[in-house]
């Protein structure tokens, strides 16, 4: 039942998911969201930058930004200023490492790691008045949000009412298979020289964490992650890491109404990260697998909105208009 029919269609020119991963990327341009910057202060004396868009009103709409991304991503501007006009209030996270300015921690963010995001939201409700809180990753924040709705399962705070992750590697030991494919070596030369930077810095800081001999030659992201990711994680292997971190292993404890869209021509995800047996009978976990929309894509030229911000939208109104989602409320489909 709950694998559901996608009404999206790309437009006739971005005819791959390459294209429709990078044009948005490239060239779309997003009215910056008037963000208030807050720093928080965490338990182990690091700190996270969180961007808040505030109306007084009682719903909060979380995002979190994927790998190497941030409040200014344009996923995230898009989101915060729909979200915002919808009436909602946003916060948009920063993970540690992204905010613009190096975390006092030797620790990382990663695909696995949710204290974080469980601090900010037992502050946000020991703090603030929301009557419902909406949680929206994208890519390796849509694994965090998952792993952390079917980590909590019945401890989810009340407040906690719906959730929507896009472009999830569900599976990171084929996610990571998929990067070593030679198509998406401009996608691991981004992320591997924009890791380098905080690396290295991180190595300034903290002499001998990280040996960066050699760094510009290490081939696959298994490798990569044995290396580097296990030194400033707690994990001991990569096989580990994908293990724990792995939005799979999470599904089935997931107890609110949760959307996860999954393109099926995107270049991050094999087939082990579109969970139809999983999903297929899931009270509570709905799966859009459309044809197109590459990695958080999604967008045509002369679009304000990204199908993604109205399909958003337009799942947390039904939640909240019906309390719950109830059977037959979407259109069941194979594909």
């Amino acid at each position: 039942m709950p694998i559901v029919s996608s009404t999206y269609k790309a437009p006739y020119y971005l005819f791959n998911g390459h294209i429709e991963t990078i044009y948005p990327f490239l060239f779309r341009r997003v009215k910056n969201p008037a963000y208030e910057r807050e720093r928080i202060h965490l338990p182990d004396g690091d700190f996270l930058d969180l961007d808040w868009l505030k109306q007084g009103n009682q719903r909060l709409l979380i995002l979190c930004h994927g790998l190497e991304g941030s409040s200014s991503s344009q996923y995230m501007k898009g989101m915060a200023n729909m979200a915002y006009a919808k009436g909602w209030d946003v916060l948009a996270v920063n993970f540690r490492s992204c905010s613009g300015e190096p975390n006092h921690k030797v620790r990382m963010y990663h695909h696995g790691e949710i204290t974080d995001l469980e601090y900010i939201i037992e502050q946000v409700i020991v703090r603030d008045d929301y009557g419902s809180i909406s949680l929206c990753g994208y890519s390796l924040g849509g694994n965090v949000v998952i792993k952390y709705l079917g980590t909590r399962q019945s401890d989810m705070p009340e407040q906690i009412e719906s959730a929507i992750a896009v472009s999830v590697p569900c599976d990171l030991g084929s996610s990571s298979r998929a990067l070593d494919e030679w198509q998406n070596y401009l996608y691991t030369r981004r992320f591997r020289n924009s890791l380098k930077k905080k690396f290295k810095e991180k190595n300034r800081r903290f002499p001998g964490t990280l040996d960066m001999r050699g760094y510009d030659r290490v081939g696959s992201w298994y490798d990569f992650d044995s290396k580097y990711t296990t030194a400033l994680t707690p994990f001991e292997s990569a096989d580990e890491y994908y293990d724990q971190g792995s939005a799979n292993n999470f599904i089935p404890g997931v107890q609110i109404p949760t959307l996860l869209v999954q393109a099926l021509n995107d270049p991050f995800l094999q087939e082990a990260s579109y969970p139809r047996a999983i999903c297929r009978d899931h009270k509570y976990l709905y799966l859009e697998t459309p044809r197109h929309g590459g990695h958080v894509g999604f967008w045509g030229v002369g679009h304000k909105e990204s199908y993604l911000e109205k399909r958003v939208i337009r799942f947390l109104e039904e939640v909240e208009k019906k309390g719950k989602l109830l059977e037959g409320t979407y259109r069941s489909s194979s594909s």
